[in-house]
């Protein structure tokens, strides 16, 4: 879209907006729209000939209409300049407006490019607003930067109706309405809970590696199972900053403010804290951060604490992978070496972009106007230690776009949030990782910023004392002076996901012989997340190739699929190892009533492993593993296919197994092979019976510099299949049961 913006501009056409759904906004004097027209006529027509030669003309500026889709043009109408909330009250061409009411709206402008012909376009929307205005009518607000024109105006329905006609508007759209007052959160005490009951001794528990935890604090002690400082310079394990207490409410509780709202602060989590984190917020003088974080995790890795899931909410500013720097990170290195040693979850953000903190007008505007291209420079890839291969990366998705309550001299301020419910926080890092693996590998609610006025008509955007409207709610360090504190950052989005592993993994431990795999636990929560479809379409309209997977990674998990099958989703889960450089079946059941339901089905299938690392090897991971699921084959036709695989061939399927037999799982092998977690999927309505009930997923482990000490890999695999159709869920659970009783009898 940037290269037909560029020959838009050529051909003297202003562009002021790329919308979402891939139209180009331009905007043309009316002096030169007669010229305009005129050249679209000759393009529809055909290329001009010259007749002495019988050549085609040469290019002009016009040409640019070879890129664009002339029968397309049209107007910006009143269907146009109407926002989503106010089309649902006033219908989406405005049929439905109340003469009488006042609407309160934020007006934008369209931006000539230039800030003094952007005022007087202002200065039109006042005289608007001020033609035989009534007492309650006004122009409470303005703003306008080099890029943006905005205002905050206040008209009758007999107004509006006017103002959606007036071609110097882009749009008309109602405030987002606060729904969230902090000043009554900052006033309740803890009698205005009832106490939270403790969790269970042997239920699940996560331990924070972080500044430590108020363990005192009302509404956490309860859950607090243990705290220790790893640290040289003292012994004290408390919170001096209040990062950790933050982060540890939301690892207990999850959504804070959900619990707030409810009245209630109930939690089966069992908290730990190992502060390594000093007083000034930095890690241990005197010990490596890999001494340090070994040292953490072992002990709280042991009895009596026995944790499995650690949750790492803390990082670099710097990013990994900034031009010629393309080698992994000591730290996340470590991370990696850790998480396999110990066979624990590591679950870390990340990172912030701190270049979306502005405080003057300019850099205000450049955020908003530029979100979320923004999201794709050189400086918002992910910092230490989100990279790590082997821990779980959680980047950050808004979860509110509306500010809290306001009163007083500011509360008829314009203010905007930078992003939309759902889409991705606007100082989020994005991938790729470490040889374009996927990173981050999950996303969840980190906040959101506001484009904001203070003190005469300011703007700025603000990562300090955020909003607490579009802030993510937890604990307070300080609980006697406050209970709830407001924080915004990827630190926060990844304890809601360790909260979540932790649960999943106190549901799965005992169902196989033997400790449970750390892989099962990631390759569950990679199977049920999924990328809001509006999100999604926001990313791919400024980067279509892989910026949905750059951004959210596969998602955002759902807890109640994570931990449950239904009717209409089924569930397969395995863990176990294979020797490298060979390949397993799995038994997908595909029974009848699926294939013959109709509607749309799907198969999900996700793949973790650990493998060794080193930062020193051009290939960061030393085993590689890969998955196909085919159908229409057998078992013995399908290993005789890949017993004469040469290692050049091995990423890919033989030609005997090709389409149609194997299914076109997405993203395709190549995309996600250099991952250590894996999520595909393949969408389908139908299928033929000719491929019967069984299909087999085939996971293969290729040695890339593993030692030869290291013969086989450990991973976890999680197979869903959905369908609308109600007795899918028996129908599995029937063949899986019946296939067992054969192998018992064998």
């Amino acid at each position: 879209m940037d290269t037909i913006a560029e020959r838009l501009r050529a051909a003297g056409l202003m562009v002021v907006s790329i919308e979402p759904d891939q139209a180009v906004v331009v905007f043309q004097d009316d002096a030169n729209l007669a010229e305009f027209r005129r050249a679209l006529g000759e393009y529809i027509a055909g290329p001009r000939m010259i007749e002495k030669r019988g050549e085609r003309a040469k290019t002009t500026q016009w040409d640019v209409f070879e890129f664009i889709e002339a029968d397309q043009l049209r107007s910006w109408s009143r269907a146009d300049r109407i926002g989503p909330r106010l089309a649902t009250e006033i219908g989406v061409n405005g049929d439905r407006i109340d003469r009488i009411r006042i609407y309160t709206l934020d007006v934008e402008l369209w931006h000539p490019g230039l800030a003094e012909l952007a005022r007087q376009k202002m200065a039109e929307l006042q005289a608007l607003v001020n033609d035989n205005r009534t007492e309650r009518e006004r122009l409470s607000d303005r703003f306008v930067g080099d890029l943006l024109a905005i205002a905050r105006v206040s008209v009758s329905g007999v107004k509006l109706d006017r103002l959606l006609d007036a071609s110097i508007i882009a749009e008309a759209e109602l405030p987002e309405q606060p729904v969230f007052d902090a000043v009554v959160a900052a006033q309740v005490t803890p009698r205005d809970f009832p106490a939270p009951p403790p969790p269970p001794d042997d239920g699940p528990r996560v331990c924070i590696l972080d500044s430590g935890i108020t363990s005192n604090h009302p509404l956490l002690r309860a859950n607090v199972g243990g705290e220790e400082a790893v640290l040289t310079a003292t012994d004290n394990p408390a919170d001096m900053n209040g990062h950790g207490t933050h982060v540890g409410g939301l690892a207990v509780f999850g959504d804070v403010r959900a619990c707030y709202a409810d009245g209630t602060f109930s939690s089966p989590i069992r908290l730990f804290s190992a502060r390594v984190l000093n007083d000034q917020n930095r890690f241990d003088d005197d010990r490596l951060i890999h001494t340090q974080m070994e040292a953490a995790i072992e002990l709280f890795r042991r009895e009596p604490y026995d944790c499995r899931v650690f949750n790492l909410s803390l990082g670099s500013p710097d990013v990994v992978l900034n031009g010629a720097n393309r080698r992994q990170t000591l730290w996340a290195e470590a991370l990696d070496t850790l998480a396999r040693k110990y066979k624990v979850l590591l679950v870390v953000s990340a990172g912030n972009n701190s270049n979306v903190s502005a405080k003057t007008p300019a850099d205000a505007e450049r955020i908003l106007q530029n979100y979320p291209q923004y999201l794709f420079d050189g400086d918002a890839g992910l910092s230490d230690p989100a990279t790590a291969a082997i821990a779980l990366t959680i980047g950050s998705l808004s979860q509110f776009a509306a500010p809290a309550v306001r009163a007083g001299a500011g509360a008829g301020d314009f203010v905007r949030a930078v992003a939309s419910v759902d889409e991705p926080s606007p100082f989020t890092r994005t991938g790729l990782g470490i040889n374009r693996a996927i990173k981050p590998d999950l996303v969840h609610y980190g906040g959101n910023l506001l484009f904001e006025g203070f003190g005469n008509n300011v703007r700025r955007v603000r990562t300090e004392n955020p909003d607490a409207g579009t802030s993510v709610m937890s604990f307070s360090h300080e609980p006697l002076d406050r209970l709830f504190a407001f924080r915004i950052g990827t630190s926060q989005a990844a304890p809601a996901v360790a909260r979540m592993a932790a649960l999943l993994w106190d549901r799965l431990d005992g169902t196989f012989d033997g400790e449970l795999d750390p892989n099962l636990v990631r390759a569950v929560l990679a199977n049920c997340a999924s990328v809001p479809e509006a999100a999604a379409n926001r990313i791919a309209a400024v980067n279509a190739d892989d910026g949905v997977l750059r951004t959210y990674g596969y998602g955002l998990p759902d807890a109640e699929l994570a931990f449950e099958s239904g009717d209409r989703r089924a569930t397969l889960i395995a863990q176990g190892r294979i020797q490298i450089d060979t390949l397993l079946l799995y038994e997908i059941p595909i029974p009848t009533v699926l294939r013959a339901a109709p509607g749309g089905k799907r198969i999900i299938v996700s793949l973790a492993f650990d493998p060794p690392v080193r930062r020193r090897r051009a290939d960061y991971l030393g085993v590689e593993m890969g998955m196909h699921l085919f159908r229409g084959k057998t078992p013995e036709e399908i290993v005789a296919a890949y017993r004469f695989v040469t290692k050049g061939e091995r990423k890919t399927a033989p030609k005997s197994l090709q389409s149609p037999f194997k299914c076109p799982l997405e993203p395709n092998a190549e995309v996600v092979e250099t991952s250590t977690l894996q999520r595909r999927e393949w969408a389908f309505r139908t299928t033929a019976d000719r491929y019967g009930e069984t299909y087999y997923l085939m996971v293969q482990a290729r040695r890339n510099w593993a030692p030869e000490e290291i013969g086989h890999q450990d991973f976890g695999i999680a197979v869903t299949v959905t369908a609308d159709e109600p007795r899918l869920y028996n129908q599995v659970q029937q063949r899986v049961r019946a296939r067992e009783r054969v192998r018992r009898r064998v």
